[in-house]
């Protein structure tokens, strides 16, 4: 796990040396062990920082040049199956134990197909120094992050986007903010500055004869194939051996390792699991509230106490969060898309006194369907909603002689709309009539679904839903030098997750049944089949408090720059401000207000010199 920056020349100008080191140290928390600079004639230049996981001697330094000399790489991430590739590359002269000459050997073997072989996260460059092309590639589901920015004289690509600050000046991108205000996140190749986008998840880039082209080469869709006739103890048995695959080869670390253990389900079956594979005490890490509805401490120490790990509870509070929220937002770089990602970098930064490694269970929700939406009940409900919305005229005609909405349909597709606001007036004030127009991203992966609405509905979490919470991994993991590690996240654990018919996903009307019934081998029935708490922050208690955070709200949007916003619809802020003031608005853990505030604290940070600070 580490940060870089890899820059092509389209003109042969070199890049300086002075500039690239100082965009490589404005992400130096990626990679505290190490950096290292690289620069070819006159077209390329490479700059890296290591955080050392595997071989932690001198011969993992980055960037990696191979045995011959011909090629050069950077790499950020993690090959799990690494040991496996080496073997299978057989008498490949290797200098080191590293993964990264591993992806370089592969590479040279196979060319872009070497990217089937690799189950894991990673962003890399690979550059073929004789032919003076350049492989850039993300990793299948896009755990790891890869920008690119382009002008008149080079292509450059960073793991951060903060690292373009000291070459070029970041302006906003006012395109993509009506997605961000509806959906809190952005998907595909967009992001909320100009000039700078994503290479998408399952892609990869070559530079070759001095033109970029990009491929596809990972289509989470089409990994939907539901194969019928298994027994449901059949299917969960397979799932299980799956899972204990995964959870083996993500252990595999020179470095310690420990688990985030909220007390839930996922996290409890991978810490029963990592403890029984590594057959020692292992470090668990957790966030509590107190008496608030959000603890789930009693949890968290039961699973604690039956494999014998050794539990870091760390209580966190409103000031704490406050503290934090200013540096959270800095290292995620967008708005936050929810407010417990700022506890995830306060449990980061604690956690990294004792590890350097941690498994969390981000991906077992939308793998297995562990979300309301997806009840038999909500289901039905969604494709009487979509057939209104693909029959605009029969759902004006009914709009007409009720008077009112019909279904909760709105303008555009239904399966969108679960993962955006939970008030339809609001969503649809937001965009301001318009359909699927303003988020292309989005719109693609509603056509991959072929019309199909249960595959729409998990395409919408899979795809659109979870990024956003790889991107609260990375960046506030990384921001405190820490890796998090996803063992639910691999191409084989989708893969066959997908492949479990609706119904035995959802065996009994039970969400995430699979995942459940293997829990019962490893904690408590009623641990596993209890009420769902999920990893919340009270803000909404907060928001109506006179503590640090309503102080913070009230300044914030109460400041002469807020109101200044052309970005805002002002009106209809005050408007939702004053319900939420007299009560009949309340902001939920994610909401109307939150979005906008944060929306504001970012703007200051990146383009109002906020960021000088950190």
């Amino acid at each position: 796990m580490c940060g870089f920056v890899g820059i092509i020349s389209k003109n042969n100008k070199p890049f300086q040396e002075k500039t690239l080191r100082e965009m490589t140290g404005l992400i130096s928390h990626r990679g505290p062990d190490d950096e290292g600079f690289f620069f070819h004639e006159d077209w390329l230049a490479l700059g890296f920082r290591r955080l050392s996981i595997l071989d932690l001697s001198p011969k993992g330094h980055q960037p990696m040049i191979s045995h011959d000399g011909r090629y050069a790489i950077v790499f950020n991430g993690e090959i799990y199956n690494y040991c496996e590739i080496r073997e299978e590359l057989g008498d490949y002269p290797f200098q080191s134990h590293t993964d990264t000459e591993v992806i370089i050997a592969a590479y040279q073997r196979w060319g872009s197909k070497c990217l089937s072989k690799f189950t894991g996260m990673f962003a890399f460059i690979i550059a073929d120094l004789k032919e003076r092309t350049v492989f850039i590639s993300r990793d299948p589901l896009g755990i790891k992050p890869l920008f690119c920015f382009e002008d008149a004289d080079y292509y450059i690509f960073c793991s951060e986007v903060k690292s373009l600050l000291p070459y070029a000046s970041l302006r906003p991108n006012f395109d993509s903010l009506k997605e961000y205000l509806v959906f809190r996140s952005l998907i595909g190749k967009n992001t909320l500055f100009k000039n700078v986008f994503n290479l998408k998840e399952g892609h990869y880039m070559e530079f070759r004869n001095g033109r970029m082209g990009e491929t596809e080469y990972f289509d989470l869709a089409s990994t939907l194939k539901p194969i019928k006739g298994k027994s449901f103890e059949q299917i969960c048995d397979e799932v299980e051996g799956t899972l204990q695959e995964s959870v083996k080869i993500h252990l595999r670390s020179d470095v310690e390792l420990g688990v985030q253990l909220s007390g839930g389900v996922d996290s409890s079956l991978l810490t029963a699991m990592a403890s029984r594979q590594t057959g020692k005490r292992l470090h668990t890490f957790s966030i509590s509230f107190g008496k608030s509805m959000h603890d789930e401490s009693e949890y968290q120490k039961r699973v604690s106490s039956r494999y014998g790990t050794e539990h870091h509870d760390f209580e966190a509070d409103e000031n704490c969060f406050c503290n934090l929220l200013p540096k959270s937002i800095w290292h995620y770089e967008h708005p936050l898309n929810d407010p417990n990602s700022v506890f995830t970098l306060y449990l980061t930064q604690k956690a990294r006194k004792f590890i350097t490694v941690m498994l969390a269970g981000e991906g077992a929700d939308e793998a297995f369907l562990g979300y309301s939406r997806f009840y038999p009940s909500a289901i039905s409900s969604l494709r009487r909603r979509t057939f209104l919305y693909r029959h605009p005229a029969l759902r004006e005609m009914l709009y007409r002689l009720s008077g009112k909405k019909i279904f909760n349909v709105t303008r555009y597709n239904p399966a969108m709309y679960v993962l955006s606001y939970s008030d339809l007036n609001i969503t649809d004030r937001l965009l301001n009539g318009d359909g699927m127009s303003f988020c292309p991203g989005r719109a693609e992966i509603i056509r991959k679904a072929c019309g199909d609405v249960l595959n729409e509905a998990i395409l919408q979490d899979q795809a659109c839903d979870l990024p956003q919470w790889f991107w609260r991994s990375d960046r506030l993991g990384m921001a405190a030098s820490m890796e998090i590690r996803v063992p639910f996240c691999t191409v084989p654990m989708f893969t066959h997750a997908n492949s479990i018919p609706y119904e035995m996903r959802l065996h009994n009307g039970e969400r995430k049944a699979v995942l459940k019934k293997i829990a019962e081998k490893y904690i408590d029935k009623d641990q596993i089949y209890r009420k769902k708490i999920g990893f919340g922050t009270p803000i909404d208690s907060w928001l109506g408090g006179s503590g640090p955070y309503g102080r913070m709200f009230s300044e914030t949007v109460g400041s002469e720059s807020f109101r200044s916003r052309e970005f805002f619809d002002h009106g209809f802020f005050n408007q939702i401000l004053s319900s939420h003031r007299n009560g009949s608005y309340e902001e939920r853990n994610i909401g109307f207000l939150w979005t906008h505030f944060n929306l504001e604290l970012w703007y200051r940070t990146f383009f109002e010199g906020g960021w000088r600070k950190f």
